[in-house]
């Protein structure tokens, strides 16, 4: 990707940055930018990065309040991402029976879903 392309999704807040320190430490970081990326649709409310913190993070959001259309978009992407791994190398996600689906990220452990939401509190900071 080109510089101008890279500058707007880190302004954005889409694409992730170098130089965390714990990821460094973990070996996380050592080839960073290569074997890295992210992979976004046009209006940039499905991302999938990968290689950041885990191997792969998928993620739905848009603004305004319909979490309802945000979760399916996000199951439907999941699904489409699994498919395609498992088309690719008759992989599945890494399950485990006792700790749910395994992560780099130990925060992640389980579900690895995590969702937030980011709201607007007009004249909080007054």
């Amino acid at each position: 990707m080109d510089e101008k392309v890279r500058q707007q999704l880190v302004d954005d807040h889409f694409l992730f940055m170098s130089g965390d320190r714990n990821l460094t430490v973990a070996g996380m970081e050592r080839d960073w930018p290569e074997g890295r990326g992210i992979f976004h649709n046009k209006e940039k409310t499905f991302l999938v990065w990968v290689n950041e913190e885990d191997q792969l993070r998928i993620i739905s959001m848009e603004k305004g309040g319909d979490v309802l259309g945000v979760f399916k978009r996000l199951a439907k992407g999941i699904s489409a991402v699994g498919d395609s791994v498992k088309a690719e190398c008759g992989k599945d996600f890494c399950l485990d029976e006792k700790y749910g689906y395994v992560h780099s990220c130990p925060t992640n452990l389980g579900t690895g879903m995590r969702a937030s939401v980011h709201i607007d509190l007009p004249g909080w900071t007054k």
